[in-house]
């Protein structure tokens, strides 16, 4: 998905702001004009825009109220028209099958004794929230609909790949190194799932 300079978000310190991996997944997403696309965890609501300025009927959601709040008034500062804005813990206020599911998620480990931020907290091993994402993702796609998310390789791989394989096509992977982690960006067709979910 081209990056459009001139749209143009606030951020908040409550709020996830834009980093490395929100551009590397915003590269590889690809959507058509019309389609109907949810984000969740929509943070300052970059993605949502972008899909909204490029042609797709987007839905953003977000478990942080102040994240709602600022993607409204991203979307109202910058002229762009999303479907719907509104508060959902990941699906628990969606409804309906959409053509493709977007998710930044936290995906950093949880570290032991110390403060947790819901911004990039993961759970314990970082890749809790990834694998309950994709066990329930697939239950709100379209027959061949997509998924898009990231990763990084300080939370183990391995039951991610696994619960990738139970349902899911990978259309693409890139990635991103850095001195102290490699982040990824999936892009996923919905398969045929299995009935029970790797967890």
């Amino acid at each position: 998905m081209e990056i459009i300079d001139h749209i143009v978000i606030e951020e908040d310190e409550e709020v996830y702001s834009p980093d490395d991996d929100t551009y590397l997944l915003m590269r590889l997403i690809q959507i058509d004009k019309g389609e109907d696309i949810l984000e969740i965890g929509c943070g300052t609501g970059i993605i949502s825009l972008h899909g909204a300025y490029h042609g797709a009927n987007v839905t953003a959601v977000d478990t942080n109220e102040k994240a709602v709040e600022l993607t409204r008034k991203n979307a109202k500062d910058n002229n762009i028209e999303l479907k719907e804005i509104l508060w959902s813990d990941m699906f628990s206020n969606i409804h309906g099958l959409w053509d493709a599911i977007i998710f930044n998620p936290p995906y950093l480990p949880r570290i032991r004794g110390g403060p947790t931020d819901k911004r990039w907290d993961g759970g314990d091993k970082g890749d809790e929230t990834i694998v309950r994402f994709l066990n329930r993702a697939y239950s709100y796609l379209r027959p061949g609909g997509r998924l898009y998310f990231c990763c990084s390789d300080l939370a183990p791989l391995t039951r991610i790949y696994n619960t990738i394989e139970l349902g899911y096509e990978i259309i693409e992977q890139q990635e991103k190194t850095f001195d102290f982690e490699t982040i990824y960006s999936f892009a996923l067709m919905a398969d045929n799932f299995s009935t029970t979910p790797f967890v």
